[in-house]
């Protein structure tokens, strides 16, 4: 009772404040801002420790200097795209020169052939610019997304996400059960789903990432098998600090021989792709969770 009507709200007072200071400023100013504050502040916390560990385990090649500058820019990512969501609007618009999306014709055979597609990307450069640019391009979209335990934040945070998916052929769905069923109706309604995929997932198997075990989920290679759908592999790269790239690959199929171990052989092989954009731009990705062991 006391987190739900003392914390709760003083939090979300304190979120609308940061929210409104950077929506204040244009967006490369806000940008810029709130990754020198993460920049300064996130290596003060005990969550660094745990972006350091990740970096000097799974990269264990570099020095440890190499280490520390990938997680302080890490940090500086992580404070672009939370200052970014004051944007987000403005900068999934692509009138707005600020994104460049490279696509090998793939969204508008998709919406040609009315195809229902799994798209998958990871907690790279600002990853909520995803499903804002796919559902802005015409596709129909279930995107699943991690709650927040705040929910008035939570509620707030959902609105700037609808507002920017600037559709009505769009949903969204809680990360969980809720989302397994949601998932499966959307599919069923011809909607296509965009998810993150390399969180850890206590529930998933144990396969390499960046060649050391890790937990991770298959639910969404066991619908695409079921439903018979492409896997879309999205790349996000961030340009210039305030600027990005989102490269929508070739779709993967795997599933030839309706056997157990395609699905296995799947995961390993998306792994190994999203490991190699890790490595690609290690200070763009989210190494601030606990991804291994």
């Amino acid at each position: 009772m006391f987190k739900k009507y003392i914390v709760y709200p003083i939090q979300f007072l304190l979120f609308l404040f940061i929210y409104y200071f950077f929506k204040a400023l244009p967006n490369k100013h806000a940008s810029n801002f709130g990754g020198k504050i993460f920049q300064y502040l996130g290596p003060l916390t005990r969550i660094h420790k745990i972006a350091l560990n990740n970096i000097s385990y799974v990269l264990d090649n570099n020095s440890d200097i190499k280490n520390s500058f990938i997680a302080k820019k890490s940090w500086e990512n992580l404070g672009r795209t939370v200052a970014e969501l004051s944007h987000l609007s403005e900068i999934t618009d692509v009138r707005n020169g600020r994104l460049i999306v490279k696509d090998n014709g793939h969204i508008e055979k998709i919406i040609k052939n009315d195809e229902v597609a799994v798209f998958i990307g990871i907690h790279q450069s600002n990853w909520e610019i995803i499903a804002p640019v796919l559902t802005n391009a015409g596709i129909k979209l279930n995107s699943v997304y991690r709650h927040i335990n705040n929910f008035f934040i939570d509620r707030f945070i959902l609105n700037i996400r609808k507002k920017a998916y600037n559709s009505d052929k769009s949903m969204l769905s809680p990360k969980g059960k809720k989302s397994a069923q949601d998932l499966i109706q959307s599919i069923k309604n011809k909607f296509s789903i965009a998810l993150l995929v390399d969180q850890k997932d206590s529930a998933g198997i144990t396969v390499p990432l960046l060649g050391k075990l890790a937990k991770t989920q298959t639910g969404f290679i066991k619908l695409a098998k079921k439903y018979n759908l492409k896997i879309y592999p999205i790349e996000n790269n961030r340009l210039n600090n305030t600027n990005f790239e989102l490269i929508i690959h070739n779709p993967l199929e795997f599933f030839i021989n309706n056997n157990k171990n395609e699905e296995n052989e799947a995961i390993y092989n998306i792994h190994e792709i999203i490991g190699n954009w890790i490595k690609k731009n290690p200070e763009n990705w989210l190494w601030q969770h606990k991804r291994w062991g």
